[in-house]
This record gives C-alpha cells, structure tokens and sequence, in this order.
C-alpha cells in the first residue's frame, strides 16, 4: 500500500491558494510562449486559417512549450526529491553524477561522428546517464544499505571523472560537430517534436507515480532516520525508490534538452519559504513551479536575440543566481 494513503495529506489554504496560482500562471506563461519567438504569431493569424501561422504553432511552437514544461517539471520534481532524501539543500538532479553521465554520452557520440543521425545523441546521453545511475548506486552502498554521504560523494567524484571524458571527447570532435555537441550542452529545445513529448511524458508519469507511492515515508526524513526507523520506514527501499525514480527521470530530460542547472536547486528553496516543508506538498508545486520557470526561460532564450536563441541553460543561470543569493540571505 502506498504511503500517500496511509498518511494523508492536510491541505492548508495557503498550500491551495498556492497551486492555483502556480497553475494560473504556468497556463498564462504557455499560452504566451507559443505565440512569441523569431515569428509573433496573433490570434487572429492563427485562427483566419493561415496555414503556416498553425503549422509553426501545431508543429513547432506546441511541442516545444509541452517538452519545455516536461523539462522543467522532472528537474524540479527531481531537486526536491534529492535534497529531502539526502537532507541536503544544495542537492540537485546534476550533484549525483546523472547530468555528467548524459553529456558524457553525448560528447562520445559527437567525436565518433554519430551527432549527424537523428536521435543518436539522445540515445547516447540516456544511456551515460543510466550508466551514471548504476555506478553511483554501486558505489553507494555499504554493507547491503545506502549511505546517503557516500551517494552525494560518489557522485562528485563521478561527474569530475566524466568532465576529464567530456574534455577528451571534444578534443577530438571535428569541428563540424563540435558546434552542434557544445549547444546540446548549454541547453537547448530547438528541433523539439511530439515524439519526444511523447516519451517524455511516459517518463515523468511513470516517475511521479513512484514518488507519489514513497512520499509520505520520504517526509519522515525530515524527522531523522532513528526516528523515522521507529516509526516502521523501510528506509533502504525508500531510498532506492526516489533515486531511481527521479534519475531515470532526470537522465531521459537531460537526453532531449542538454544541461539545464539551476531548476532543481531553485525551485524547491523558492516553495518551500512561502509553503508548508511537508514533501507530499513540496513535490506536486515544484512540478508547477519547474515547468512554469523552464517555459517563461525558454520563451526569453528564444526573443531576447531573435532570429538566434541563447542557450537556455545560461537564460537559467541569469535567472537562478541572483535569485537564489536572495532566497539565500531572506532564508
């Protein structure tokens, strides 16, 4: 039985009044986003029947908005997933070694000349970032169980281990690829289509429904594990739930997108000063909360230099550091 059912939730007024603004404004920010970039598209375009006005927003605008809240709400979702279960604030989806893994993959799919073939690089960054995954865990674990330090370690050590790869790989990349390899890695949603909004969305059902089953046990993490293993908390699974949950997740993002920094770090901070801390409420407004940030940064990437775009990961870094050192002094 899932814990979210064994211990309920008590949804404050605040907390609701919270998601619905969170709602309001992510609905607002996509409506606006599918209507601006290198082309304004109006309404009145869209709606007279002109032809290549619906094509760029059925086909070009409306994928991209979707993947761009897909992205966001798996980065954030992940972030406080990571910092509740290892009950660490500066935790994010990048800190355990799944962003190096996936920009690992890719830069070797770039030096072999495998980054002209339409979804090799997603392939190959999904599969550095599972392998990512796997090592981590392995390197983890200690006698049967995981240490949360030694996760938050090996995953350092991991991603400094894939920047010497990710170095070597781009060092030899011809130079016709190495354009195209460096602006998968700052961050990018250009060329988005409804495949990958597709399995993307597959991914984060799938991983929010795990959350959602270990949630009211992840909480009990605030308290301390002595006291959350009193309380009867299988805690090995939990763990190991979430961090598969959230990686997986996280590594399938990362595939489609580049690295995107900043989402899964701000996010939660930015919830949990105004909102309860309890993480069954955490999650669901920082997935409104992440896709919402990803979309409105998403949308300034593409106007701020229209007809180029800026890569969305710096759009995110902008945004998030000055807002973060706020939130930091405030908190």
């Amino acid at each position: 039985m899932g814990s979210w059912t064994i211990r309920p939730v008590s949804l404050s007024r605040e907390t609701v009044i919270g998601a619905l603004v969170l709602g309001g404004i992510l609905l607002g920010v996509m409506i606006l986003s599918m209507f601006f970039g290198a082309v304004d598209l109006g309404p009145r375009a869209v709606w007279s029947g002109d032809h290549v006005a619906r094509t760029i927003l059925l086909q070009i605008r409306l994928p991209r908005v979707l993947l761009a809240a897909l992205v966001g709400a798996i980065l954030a979702g992940a972030g406080a997933t990571f910092q509740t279960m290892l009950r660490n604030p500066l935790a994010d989806p990048f800190i355990l070694g799944v962003s190096g893994g996936a920009a690992c993959g890719a830069a070797i799919a770039s030096a072999f000349r495998l980054a002209r073939y339409p979804g090799v690089v997603p392939a190959f960054a999904f599969a550095g970032a599972c392998l990512a995954i796997a090592v981590v865990l392995a390197l983890s674990r200690r006698h049967g169980t995981s240490d949360p330090v030694r996760l938050l370690l090996a995953g350092l050590v991991l991603n400094a281990f894939f920047s010497a790869l990710i170095l070597l790989a781009l060092a030899l990349t011809a130079g016709s690829d190495l354009t195209s390899a460096l602006r998968w890695m700052m961050g990018s949603l250009a060329g988005a289509v409804w495949t990958d909004v597709r399995l993307l969305s597959i991914a984060f059902v799938v991983s929010f429904a795990l959350l959602v089953t270990v949630a009211g046990d992840l909480r009990m993490l605030d308290f301390g594990e002595d006291d959350a293993r009193s309380r009867g908390v299988p805690l090995e699974r939990v763990r190991l739930t979430a961090f598969l949950a959230a990686s997986l997740a996280t590594g399938a993002a990362v595939a489609v997108s580049g690295i995107i920094g900043f989402v899964g770090l701000l996010v939660p901070h930015a919830i949990r000063l105004v909102l309860p801390r309890d993480y069954r409420l955490l999650l669901p407004l920082s997935v409104l909360g992440g896709a919402t940030l990803l979309v409105a940064s998403d949308t300034l990437a593409r106007v701020m230099v229209a007809p180029a775009e800026l890569p969305i990961g710096a759009v995110t870094a902008f945004l998030g550091v000055p807002f973060f050192l706020i939130l930091l002094r405030r908190s």
